[in-house]
């Protein structure tokens, strides 16, 4: 399911902001405060993440532990090195796409019918992994989101 224009401009605009802050650098964010910031759900977080990944818009690296990103913006050096005649070409990102491995290439020992068969029970094998990640990663940020409202909770609870 795409994400509409609107949410995705809202993604693009709030890393735009956060990398102008840290001055094109790399930086370090929560994901508890890309949802703050944003007014979006944690899922709707996730896929517009993946997608300016994909789109090759925004790098994003594992942060300091998993309630953590770090993440740049790849267009600005992508633009940036089209603006400077005879720059070299960057070359392959850094970070780390969503999807951390491709399926191997099923070797063709036989017949092609056992081949396409692994090939398929690879896919769908993968699929379910991806969809176990995606779980897991959901409930990491749900914690994450819950540990610092109780944080507010109790830095309000011992003021008093």
């Amino acid at each position: 399911m795409a994400l509409r224009d609107k949410t995705n401009q809202r993604f693009k605009e709030f890393f735009e902001k956060q990398s102008k802050r840290n001055d094109g650098k790399e930086f370090e964010i929560s994901f508890s405060e890309i949802q703050r910031e944003t007014g979006a759900a944690s899922s709707t977080m996730k896929r517009a993440i993946e997608a300016l990944t994909e789109e090759g818009w925004l790098g994003v690296k594992p942060g300091r532990n998993t309630r953590y990103g770090l993440f740049k913006l790849l267009q600005v050096e992508a633009e940036t090195a089209e603006a400077l005649p005879g720059a070299p070409e960057p070359s392959a990102p850094m970070y780390e796409s969503t999807r951390d491995f491709s399926p191997a290439p099923a070797s063709d020992s036989g017949s092609g019918f056992s081949a396409l068969a692994s090939e398929s029970r690879i896919q769908e094998l993968e699929h379910l992994i991806d969809g176990l990640r995606r779980r897991l990663r959901a409930q990491e940020m749900t914690i994450a989101l819950l540990q610092d409202r109780m944080a507010e909770i109790e830095d309000k609870l011992y003021k008093r």
